[in-house]
């Protein structure tokens, strides 16, 4: 026999159902779109506020997007540690991953200075600095649900989100000609792009365009700034907050999604999953961020995609840029 609370509890989650198979349906829709042409975050996200814009979901739907948009999203962000193993880590040499953890530093170090100057907060700036610099849409989402306090600005988070994909795909079909210029070997030109693509599918991608073994050299490099992301989201979790925010808000707190991507991290570098498992992490971690681009979407009306403006975009390209830069100027001193 259910009691009350039984009762409460079946009865919160059915109200979650309609949303949830609502953002999970146009996240299928928008991840079969992205096998043909595009990101799939780029579909998520325009095709939610598409829906949105000609129809407004009702309020049974509400519950659901919601979880979608928060809980689903730190899921998918959590679930990335299950990428990273101990043969990822072992295959790159010291001296790469020291000029990738500095090259993480100098991006957000740079975002954090350079955005002001542009009239972009340092919220946003920190926020699309990640995403340049580690992960692309994941980073963006795992510093955004830290960064992010209102709803305007959860919206230029988004915006973000969905500029970062673009500009990596672009990435994706530009660089792999560049390390052709620049005469790069398998391992440089792997370097080069798993350390400047910003989005995971787009660096492996655009390796795997070249040859396999540059393939395989993207996507350990790409990995091992994966790995990156919960450090340096912990750090800006203590330290980079806006002074302007209030004294709670400022309080340094350790975001349970992140204890999560270190533990499934360690389990995947552990050597006790089989393999089967970690490969069906990657399409789950995937599609949890596509569920959450679409909630976003449903609750993004296009006055405010409009209200974004050129320079977050600049930021994001300038950053590019820098980053390119630094991984090129390594690469170009490694040993053939």
């Amino acid at each position: 026999m259910l009691t009350p609370a039984d009762s409460r509890e079946t009865s919160s989650i059915i109200r979650v159902v309609p949303g949830f198979l609502l953002c999970a349906s146009i996240g299928g829709v928008a991840a079969a779109a992205a096998m043909w042409m595009g990101s799939g975050v780029v579909w998520a996200l325009l095709m939610a506020m598409v829906l949105a814009s000609i129809w407004q979901p009702p309020a049974m739907f509400t519950p659901g997007i919601a979880v979608a948009g928060k809980h689903v999203l730190r899921l998918g962000v959590a679930l990335l540690g299950f990428q990273i193993s101990a043969a990822t880590l072992h295959v790159i040499d010291w001296s790469t991953l020291a000029i990738l953890a500095l090259s993480i530093a100098l991006v957000l170090t740079a975002g954090w200075l350079l955005g002001p100057v542009l009239g972009v907060n340092r919220d946003l700036s920190l926020i699309a600095a990640a995403s340049v610099a580690i992960c692309g849409a994941s980073a963006a989402a795992a510093f955004a649900t830290i960064l992010t306090r209102d709803d305007n600005a959860k919206c230029d988070a988004a915006c973000t989100i969905g500029a970062v994909s673009v500009i990596s795909m672009l990435a994706m079909l530009a660089y792999p000609m560049l390390s052709q210029i620049l005469g790069l070997d398998a391992s440089q030109a792997g370097v080069l792009l798993g350390g400047s693509i910003h989005e995971v599918a787009h660096a492996v991608a655009a390796g795997y365009a070249v040859d396999p073994a540059t393939g395989e050299a993207a996507t350990v490099t790409k990995l091992i700034r994966v790995a990156m992301l919960a450090p340096a989201t912990m750090l800006i979790a203590f330290i980079g907050v806006s002074p302007a925010r209030s004294a709670e808000a400022r309080t340094p707190v350790l975001p349970l999604f992140l204890v999560a991507f270190v533990v499934f991290a360690l389990l995947a570098m552990s050597g006790v999953l089989p393999p089967s498992f970690e490969r069906a992490t990657v399409p789950l971690s995937r599609f949890c961020l596509l569920m959450a681009m679409a909630a976003i979407g449903l609750t993004l009306p296009w006055r405010n995609v409009l209200a974004y403006g050129w320079r977050p975009i600049v930021l994001l390209l300038v950053l590019s840029a820098f980053l390119l830069t630094i991984v090129a100027a390594y690469v170009s001193r490694m040993p053939l």
